[in-house]
């Protein structure tokens, strides 16, 4: 017998003697939003928009250590904090993250994915993936692969609008709570979504919490009351309603997919997000360029050492040497001298170099100010280059291609249920045409040496001057036809000259 993470909490609530659905929402809540997980999730977000943990640290206070002693006369030590408000506080974010995520979001769905259709009959099938798989779709997808890149995993939500008309959005996975079957752990049993609310009690504003309870056919609504319990706004409804008029009376009838609606897209097996590898890495460059900016904002280039000078303050001896030039020392073995003080700016420089080049490595992107990117043009050179970062693709492509099957089955599903159709997400297969610096030239001899090997969409999705391929298969069907059209007539011309001329040589010899 296998018990799922649902029944779990119930026992534990039961043992507790607490069990009512509020007590469990607020116990499922209450877990979910202080895990680990959820917590990492946050922080991939925070990195991708550059809020990075050196923006919280105080640069004008500093720890020092003091030594002192206790009643029974022992020495102890301890730390202390003390603040400079002339201390210099700036922050250098380093969006090393954003930079790897976007690189990774680019080089996949830069270029709108081809969708192919197997069988003989499948042009009209291939046509509706076509129209449905527009801008907005190579949007979202991109915006898809990004999440799963911050949070490790990224959903998208399949709903009808108020027109009955299928749509799709992203649904950030910090707002999910999944349950998957037992057994498996493969197939999405039910899938709890919480997200706040603002409300006004008593002229103040006050956040609350709406929950959506998704099962395979149907959905149950909660809100967030006052007290902190949670009360149901709507029972068991279906994933979608059909209105029909019979006799007269208007009949609502709720509909489920069999499935939760929810498509989540992995970042890898272990749903590991992109930051985990080198947060720590992230961190120590920024705090290293910050410390660095702020000890060279607060640089003094000269400073003076005076000798047998005595009763004045500083701020007197410093005004004589600016309107004099001069002091009088009055002792005569005092001296004045100046002092510069110089940053070890070598070192810090080869110790970011370090961090740089094992952020790219252990992030495993492609350096692009990299020397060697550019000294070697040659395409496997460049192979090399991509080695680490085509590891890391290797990883997401057969969980996007997982993703795409779900979510063009819900559309499918639509489709035939809509048109009376009869097609079969079975027969997808669906190529991300990549984006990467390539030698040209030599991708572009390869596509003329393997015509009449490889199919025509796949060598035009190899071209680099191709960015829509099914589009560019459009324009080069239809470049064909009229070629065939303009061959004929001029062929239809031609034979029409030479009849006419051996009428006219037959009329003459008559």
């Amino acid at each position: 017998m296998y018990i799922s993470e649902m029944e779990l909490i119930q026992s534990r609530l039961e043992a507790e003697h607490k069990y009512s659905e509020s007590e469990l929402l607020k116990t499922i809540l209450f877990e979910d939003a202080n895990s680990k997980r959820k917590k990492e999730m946050l922080e991939g977000e925070k990195y991708y928009c550059c809020e990075q943990d050196v923006l919280q640290k105080n640069f004008s206070v500093k720890h020092f250590s003091e030594t002192y002693k206790n009643k029974d006369g022992t020495e102890q030590e301890r730390i202390k904090l003390i603040s400079n408000p002339n201390r210099s506080n700036y922050h250098v974010v380093c969006p090393f993250h954003h930079i790897l995520v976007e690189q990774k979001a680019s080089y996949l769905v830069a270029k709108e994915p081809s969708i192919l259709v197997k069988g003989e009959k499948s042009s009209e099938y291939e046509k509706y993936l076509t129209a449905m798989a527009d801008e907005t779709f190579n949007a979202m997808l991109y915006e898809w692969i990004v999440g799963a890149s911050n949070k490790g995993v990224e959903y998208v939500h399949i709903y009808y609008d108020k027109e009955g008309i299928l749509q799709y959005c992203i649904v950030p996975a910090e707002e999910l709570i999944v349950f998957y079957d037992s057994v498996n752990k493969k197939e999405i049993e039910q899938v709890i979504r919480y997200y706040d609310f603002t409300v006004i009690e008593n002229g103040r504003e006050k956040m609350l919490k709406k929950v959506e309870w998704w099962t395979k056919n149907d959905v149950t609504y909660y809100m967030e009351k006052s007290d902190g319990t949670y009360q149901k706004e709507f029972e068991k409804i279906g994933h979608w309603t059909v209105m029909r008029e019979k006799q007269q009376e208007i009949q609502k009838k709720e509909h489920g997919w069999g499935k939760v609606p929810f498509i989540p897209l992995k970042n890898n097996a272990k749903e590991l997000p992109d930051l985990k590898m080198i947060k720590g890495l992230i961190d120590a460059y920024d705090l290293i360029c910050s410390e660095g900016t702020n000890s060279l904002l607060d640089l003094v280039e000269l400073y003076w050492v005076i000798a047998g000078y005595g009763g004045e303050t500083a701020n007197v001896i410093a005004k004589k040497l600016q309107v004099n030039r001069a002091v009088q020392i009055s002792d005569s073995s005092g001296k004045v001298e100046t002092k510069q003080v110089e940053l070890p700016i070598e070192g810090r420089i080869k110790w970011l170099q370090l961090l740089r080049k094992d952020i790219f490595h252990f992030g495993m992107g492609v350096d692009t100010d990299s020397e060697r990117l550019g000294n070697a043009p040659s395409g496997v050179s460049l192979k090399f280059q991509y080695a680490m970062f085509h590891l890391k693709i290797n990883g997401i492509l057969p969980e996007i291609k997982k993703a795409l099957k779900t979510f063009f089955w819900f559309l499918t599903e639509d489709c035939n249920r809509k048109n009376g159709t009869e097609y079969n997400v079975n027969q997808l297969d669906f190529r991300l045409n990549l984006s990467s610096i390539t030698d040209d030239l030599e991708v572009v001899n390869m596509i003329h040496a393997s015509k009449g090997i490889v199919s025509e969409k796949t060598l035009l999705a190899q071209h680099p001057f191709v960015q829509d391929v099914n589009s560019e298969m459009e324009a080069v069907k239809k470049e064909k036809q009229e070629r065939i059209v303009e061959n004929g007539q001029a062929g239809y011309n031609a034979e029409n000259k030479t009849t006419g001329e051996r009428k006219r040589r037959t009329s003459k010899n008559v």
